[in-house]
C-alpha cells in the first residue's frame, strides 16, 4: 500500500510540474502524450557485505534498522532434478519432513508450538532447481530461532509417521491433478517439451512414493545438506560484527564435507524439439486450454534484453497484441498471453497459452499463430516499444525497495553463476533496444512453425478437427497405480 502511495504521489507531482512547465511556455497539456517526463535517476543500491566461513558456506549480510526484524534465507544446491526418477518425490519430502520431523532437541510439533508462541516462522523446502531454508523473527528471538535451525538441517529425525504424512498429503494431490483441465495442460506442455522420463520432467507418482523409504531421505540429506554447497543471506536489525560471531557459533560450527556442487543436469535435446498437435480429451469441460510454444533460452542470452520486450509487446499484458486481437477484437479467448522463459541454468520455454470457447478452438490456434508470424515478418512499432520500455524502467525501482529483494537476488546470482552486478544493467540494456534488434530477435528465435501445439478440452464440440495442424497425438494422462 505504501508503494501505491508513493506511485500515485510521484505521478501528481510529475503531472503537475509537466503541465506548469507547458502552461508558461504558453502550451497547456491537452494530452498526456504531451507530458514529458525526465529521465530516470541512477540507482544507488546498498550492496551486502559478502564473505566466506572456514566450512566454506557463503555469506550476505545486509543491516536494515527501519523495524525490529531479522530475516534469513538459505539457499542450497539440491533439488529434485536430482532425486532419481523411479523415487519421484524424493526430494520433497526430505525438505517437508526435515521441518515437521524436527530433531532430537526440537521435535517437530513442539517446535510447532514453540514457534506460533513466538510469532518466529522456520521454514524448509526443496523445489525442482534448489532447496532452501528460512527465518523470520523477531530481532530477541533470533538467536534462539538460528540455533532451531542450524540443528533442523544438520540432525533431521526423519520420523516415520511423519514420511507416512507427508506421503498421504502427496498422494492427495496426485489423485486430484486431473481435475483441474489449466494444470493438466501446463504440467503435459511441459513434460512434453523437457521429456516426461527426464530431470526435469518426471513427476511424482503414487508408484514413486511407494519405493520411498526412510533410509532414502537419510542418504539424500547426507549427500546434499553440506555447508560448502549452501549460500547464506541474512537482513534486518543487526550489528554485522555481532551477527558474524552468531553466526560462527551456529552454522560455522557445521563441519565442512566432502562432496561437490552437483552437476546441472542436461536438458532432453530429443524432447527440446519435440513439434506436432497433441490432445487430451477431456469432455466434462466447456472451455479448451491450449498451450503452443518451443524451448526458450537463457538469461544470459545476449538477446534476453530484446525478447522480453518483444514477449511484452506481443502477449505481456492487457495492451499487448495477443490479448487486443484475439480478446478485445475477436472476442475469440477468455484470457490470452505468452511468456519468454529465458532460465538461468538450462533454457526455458517460448509460450502462448490461453482459453477459449470449444466451438473457436481451431480458430484461437490460427489467430494465435498468425499473431507471431507477423511480429517476425513486421517487427514492431517505434511506440510500441517505447511503451514497453517505459513498463520495465518506470517499475525498476521497486527491485531494490526492500533490503530482502537486494540479498536474495544476489544470492540468486551467485548460485546460477551470475556477475552480482547483472541487475543494475538491466536500466541500460533496457535502454539501447532497437526495434531492429527486437526484429532480428525475433526471427532468430521464434519458430511459430514448429511450436508444439497441445489441447486440453472435447473434439467433438471444436469447430474444426486439429488434424487441420498436423498429425494429432492423444495423450494418456491416466494416474498409475490408481484402481
Amino acid at each position: 500500500m505504501k508503494h501505491l502511495i508513493y506511485s500515485l504521489l510521484t505521478a501528481a507531482l510529475c503531472l503537475c510540474v509537466n503541465s506548469a512547465s507547458a502552461a508558461e511556455q504558453g502550451k497547456p497539456v491537452t494530452n498526456y502524450k504531451e507530458i514529458r517526463l525526465p529521465e530516470l535517476n541512477s540507482m544507488q543500491v546498498r550492496q551486502p557485505e559478502r564473505y566466506v566461513m572456514e566450512n566454506g558456506m557463503t555469506v550476505y549480510l545486509l543491516e536494515d534498522h527501519e523495524v525490529p526484524l531479522i530475516d534469513l534465507s538459505l539457499r542450497i544446491y539440491t533439488g529434485s532434478r536430482w532425486e532419481p526418477a523411479d523415487k519421484a518425490g524424493l526430494a520433497d519430502i526430505v525438505g517437508e519432513v526435515m521441518r515437521t520431523g524436527g530433531s532430537k532437541k526440537f521435535p517437530g510439533d513442539e517446535l510447532d508450538d514453540e514457534l506460533d508462541n513466538s510469532a518466529t516462522s522456520i521454514e524448509i523446502g526443496i523445489g525442482r532447481n534448489e532447496g532452501s531454508a528460512s527465518i523470520n523473527s523477531l530481532k530477541h528471538n533470533f538467536a534462539h530461532s538460528l540455533e532451531i535451525l542450524t540443528d533442523l538441517l544438520q540432525n533431521p529425525v526423519f520420523p516415520e509417521e511423519k514420511i507416512a504424512l507427508c506421503k498421504q498429503e502427496i498422494a492427495g494431490g496426485i489423485v486430484r491433478r486431473n481435475d483441474d483441465a489449466s494444470g493438466i495442460c501446463s504440467r503435459e506442455f511441459n513434460r512434453l517439451i523437457r521429456g516426461k522420463d527426464s530431470p526435469y520432467g518426471h513427476q511424482t507418482e503414487l508408484t514413486t512414493l511407494a519405493n520411498i523409504s526412510r533410509e532414502d531421505l537419510i542418504r539424500f540429506h547426507q549427500q546434499y545438506f553440506q555447508p560448502q554447497n549452501m549460500i547464506l543471506g541474512v537482513w534486518g536489525d543487526f550489528s554485522a560484527a555481532e551477527m558474524k560471531k552468531l553466526l560462527a557459533e551456529t552454522l560455522g560450527q557445521w563441519k565442512k564435507g566432502t562432496a561437490a556442487r552437483p552437476a546441472v543436469p542436461g536438458i532432453d535435446m530429443k524432447a527440446a524439439g519435440t513439434t506436432g498437435v497433441y490432445l487430451v480429451e477431456k469432455t466434462d469441460i466447456e472451455q479448451s486450454f491450449i498451450r503452443m510454444g518451443h524451448i526458450g533460452g537463457l538469461q544470459s542470452d545476449p538477446d534476453y534484453y530484446a525478447l522480453i520486450l518483444l514477449n511484452d509487446i506481443l502477449g505481456g499484458g492487457f495492451s499487448s497484441r495477443l490479448f487486443c486481437h484475439i480478446r478485445t477484437d475477436k472476442g475469440l479467448a477468455y484470457h490470452v498471453g505468452s511468456g519468454w522463459g529465458a532460465g538461468m541454468d538450462i533454457p526455458g520455454t517460448f509460450i502462448v497459452s490461453g482459453s477459449t470457447k470449444l466451438a473457436s478452438t481451431a480458430e484461437f490456434i490460427r489467430a494465435a499463430r498468425e499473431e507471431v508470424e507477423k511480429v517476425i515478418k513486421e517487427g514492431v512499432t517505434e511506440e510500441e516499444l517505447q511503451r514497453s520500455k517505459d513498463t520495465f524502467l518506470n517499475g525498476f525501482v521497486f527491485e531494490f525497495d526492500s533490503t530482502g529483494k537486494i540479498v536474495t537476488r544476489l544470492m540468486a546470482y551467485e548460485y546460477y553463476g551470475y556477475p552480482a552486478d547483472t541487475l543494475e544493467h538491466f536500466q541500460e540494456n533496457i535502454a539501447k533496444v532497437t526495434c531492429a534488434d527486437i526484429l532480428a530477435a525475433a526471427k532468430k528465435h521464434l519458430k511459430p512453425q514448429n511450436m508444439l501445439i497441445l489441447v486440453v478440452g472435447n473434439p467433438e464440440k471444436f469447430d474444426k478437427p486439429l488434424t487441420e495442424f498436423g498429425k494429432v497425438t492423444p495423450l494418456d494422462i491416466t494416474i498409475p497405480g490408481m484402481n
